[in-house]
């Protein structure tokens, strides 16, 4: 029987028959979910358009599975000015994988029913694209199509890349390496340097990834090695990952797959495949602001290495040194992490300097992979600073990356009784997880640290379920202090009255009622201060600008609705007055306002 796959959920569907879809992109559903759309559109005013079928689960599908159970997005990243695509139903067909991570369908296919251990598939969908100059040739993903008098081209057929089910017999587990000194190397997290030409998501990934056949770094491998029942290794989905690491560093991905430099660097996950269903995360950090030193800048020497380490980078691995592998609740050895990198002033001048170690990232209380940046600066203001991952706990864990909103809980839990230890983990963090995760009442916990440890984090924040909130920019209205989640000050600084900030995701309460938006780990700013709240005048009012002059000639009248700023300020006259609108200072006094 020919297996059909949904594009659409039923009320998507049931929109489809009376609209266009917009040329942003379109939902691709197998099943009865919404997926998220990667991508956009360009308005290039050319004949040009590329549209891009991308399988979203293909790491937890297995042997026996229904073909409807795919899901994938469909992506518009470039269309003529104007277009629109509408899809038809997808299938999953078998095909014979090519290097390149195409696959070829040969002739008479039928369309797959159920999806098998150890063979290749693609999906395939049916694109009609529709507000086209009439009569007119298009390239589309390469081919050259003529729109009908309409300005219409039917039946444009776009297929995925190749996918394939998980064979659990398969041997090993994914890993990443390098190559350093002509010799391989595991990595234990990546970097990427940007340039003026690799502003774009498909360069990031070619920096990283060796086996798209470019200046790729790093090779996914598994542990089985030679083993003839080993499993094949990649990166899951290189080009999501960045998007997504891009995303959550408030950078913006234009349609056609650029962005502009980022501002700072940034460190994203990346994951890793193999064939037998395992999976893995790989922490690359993306260095935009990359410095290449010179002979003049501070040189360090890391563990006796010949090269030495200027400028600003980052190391991939330390190896089995001294330092490495601290225990749980152990202490950060920062005296032999200075004695590694041995420096000097310049090439130079071999003046011996100490370098500063910050280690204020490491959580010795969770096993995890923490950043640690070692930094030099010479008389000259020259600054060498090397980044690299400490390891909390024993080698070989498995580690997966906390993605969250703000701190994770680590509980407790003994037998069925789950309480806060009043530790936390933070988005980003890489920590260590053993075992099979554990559902107690209507959550489910993975544990942390070791195989017999009692410390568990809720998995959705490690299994890839949860994703986090966009960032949103808010202007802030009234002067704002910034508080952690037990409502006690952070630092002295303030947000400015009508300064910029973002906030992740929508108000949340804090412990004691308190209204707030978070704005980074463990710091929230009240949002009567961003949104403000709505008030009832009891009288008439006028708007002051200062205690004794008006900031306009309107009245606002009694029984009418005005949005208040934050707490009251007290004038010189003694008397309390609102904040409401701006930039320019307004101000109500809080006395005309309904009790």
């Amino acid at each position: 029987m020919k297996k059909n796959l949904r594009i659409v959920s039923a009320a998507a569907a049931a929109l489809l028959a009376v609209a266009p879809v917009a040329a942003a992109g379109v939902s691709t559903v197998f099943a009865d979910t919404t997926i998220p759309v990667v991508g956009g559109t360009t308005q290039d005013g050319v004949t040009t358009a590329k549209l891009e079928l991308n399988v979203t689960n293909a790491a937890s599908l297995v042997d026996g599975d229904v073909a409807s159970k795919v899901a994938a997005s469909l992506a518009t990243p470039t269309l003529p000015t104007g277009a629109n695509v509408i899809p038809g139903k997808a299938s999953i067909y078998e095909a014979t994988a090519n290097a390149d991570g195409t696959g070829t369908v040969a002739a008479n296919t039928k369309a797959a029913d159920k999806l098998e251990k150890g063979k290749s598939y693609v999906a395939k969908v049916p694109v009609t694209i529709s507000g086209l100059k009439a009569n007119t040739d298009y390239t589309v993903n390469g081919k050259k199509e003529t729109s009908d008098g309409t300005g219409v081209i039917s039946g444009v057929q776009v297929q995925s890349k190749v996918f394939s089910v998980a064979n659990t017999a398969l041997k090993g587990a994914p890993y990443v390496t390098f190559t350093q000194d002509s010799k391989e190397v595991i990595a234990d997290s990546g970097s990427v340097d940007l340039d003026a030409n690799s502003y774009t998501v498909s360069a990031v990934a070619d920096k990283i990834d060796a086996s798209r056949g470019k200046s790729g770094k790093y090779t996914v491998k598994t542990t089985a090695g030679n083993d003839p029942q080993a499993a094949k290794a990649s990166f899951l989905n290189l080009e999501q990952d960045v998007r997504d690491g891009l995303k959550a560093a408030g950078v913006t991905v234009k349609a056609d797959g650029s962005f502009d430099k980022p501002a700072a660097p940034f460190t994203f996950t990346a994951h890793l495949y193999a064939t037998n269903g395992k999976t893995a995360t790989f922490n690359v950090r993306v260095n935009s602001t990359a410095t290449d030193g010179d002979d003049s800048f501070p040189q360090m020497y890391f563990n006796g290495q010949k090269d030495a380490l200027r400028g600003t980078t980052t190391l991939d691995s330390v190896g089995d040194v001294n330092f490495n592998y601290v225990p749980v609740n152990g202490v950060v050895d920062t005296k032999a992490i200075q004695n590694a990198f041995k420096t000097q002033v310049s090439k130079t001048d071999g003046t011996v300097m100490i370098p500063t170690v910050d280690a204020s990232k490491v959580n010795t209380k969770v096993a995890g992979k923490y950043p640690v940046t070692v930094t030099a600066t010479n008389a000259d203001g020259k600054t060498t600073k090397v980044t690299f991952y400490l390891t909390v706990g024993v080698k070989g864990a498995t580690y997966k990356t906390v993605q969250s909103d703000g701190d994770v809980t680590v509980y407790k839990i003994d037998g069925n009784t789950v309480t806060d230890s009043k530790t936390t983990v933070k988005n980003g963090d890489q920590i260590a997880i053993f075992g099979d995760p554990i559902k107690v009442g209507e959550k489910t916990y993975s544990r942390i640290n070791s195989a017999d440890s009692d410390l568990y984090v809720e998995s959705k924040f490690v299994d890839g379920s949860f994703k986090p909130a966009d960032k949103v920019k808010k202007t802030v209205m009234h002067n704002a202090y910034i508080y952690d989640k037990d409502h006690k000050r952070v630092g002295t600084n303030m947000l400015r009255a009508y300064s910029t900030v973002e906030v992740i995701g929508a108000a949340t309460k804090l412990a004691d009622g308190s209204l707030v938006y978070s704005i980074g780990d463990n710091q929230y700013v009240m949002a009567d201060n961003i949104d403000g709240t709505s008030r009832t005048l009891s009288h008439n009012a006028y708007v002051y600008k200062t205690s004794k002059k008006r900031a306009n000639r309107k009245v606002l009248k009694a029984g009418s609705q005005v949005t208040t700023y934050g707490s009251p300020y007290t004038f010189k006259n003694g008397k309390a007055y609102y904040r409401i609108g701006g930039p320019a200072k307004q101000y109500v006094k809080v006395a005309n306002f309904a009790k």
